[in-house]
């Protein structure tokens, strides 16, 4: 970690002063250069050093939650690996979970660039992608390649496609779902991000009960489904949320 810490953090958020959303993209392309070479050299020497140092294994911080065993409590949170590129490289990365996306049933470019702002005082990053991503569809085949190197817990956070109207939002995700259903280990309902315009109304009560109830009519106990909130919604709001999560019987609640 000091690698990191005094190494390569400090050459990628000052040293090379580059549009921060470059930074990750060049990012994601070495890791997901590592997951599709994962088996051949140099790639799984690289992999087998990442593993030896940054990984834990310590059964103390190991748990079970919903059927699904978590190697350790800290996961990479949705939206670093929006399409599942990496998604078998994050555990070696010390990652007792990961959770893909956000992903949506349609591609979709996201919101207009600049989008991605760094605020090194803060220690803090301000983020406007509005779920850009390649879409349900290319990330099942990406995932479908990968499974057999899956070892840690992968969740997949779902979104509404920007060009869906509200009314159809139930079937939109419901698509996501349909096609990502076999290579999750849990899903993530997100109806909380300000960047889709109107998507934040899906946590009204009436619009949320029509997404949750078609996605446990397809589902069928399989799966774990969490439903991710946002972090200011008033106290009559989040009641209905939580009686909402016990009828539908959700496995809990992304508070963010």
């Amino acid at each position: 970690m000091d690698i990191y810490k005094f190494g390569i953090r400090p050459l990628l958020f000052n040293g090379l002063k580059a549009d921060p959303e470059w930074l990750h993209q060049q990012t994601m392309g070495f890791l997901g250069w590592l997951e599709k070479n994962r088996d051949r050299p140099p790639a799984k020497q690289v992999l087998a050093q990442l593993t030896q140092s940054l990984c834990l294994q310590d059964n103390r911080l190991a748990q079970k939650l919903w059927g699904v065993n978590f190697s350790n409590p800290l996961g990479l949170a949705a939206g670093f690996d929006k399409d599942g590129v990496a998604a078998s490289v994050w555990s070696s990365l010390g990652f007792g979970f990961t959770e893909l996306g956000t992903v949506t049933f349609e591609a979709q470019p996201g919101n207009p660039r600049p989008r991605l702002f760094r605020l090194p005082q803060d220690l803090a990053a301000l983020n406007r992608m509005g779920f850009n991503n390649s879409g349900a569809e290319a990330m099942a085949t990406r995932l479908a390649q990968a499974q057999a190197h899956f070892s840690s817990a992968i969740g997949i956070n779902l979104g509404k496609s920007k060009v869906t109207p509200l009314e159809a939002a139930a079937a939109d995700y419901l698509g996501s779902f349909r096609l990502l259903k076999d290579w999750g280990d849990y899903f993530v309902v997100n109806v909380s991000s300000p960047n889709t315009p109107g998507l934040r109304s899906l946590q009204d009560s009436a619009q949320l009960s029509l997404i949750l109830d078609a996605l446990q009519q397809e589902n069928q106990g399989q799966k774990p489904i969490l439903v991710k909130i946002a972090p200011d919604l008033e106290w009559e709001a989040i009641a209905d949320i939580l009686s909402i999560a016990k009828t539908y019987q959700l496995a809990g609640i992304i508070a963010t």
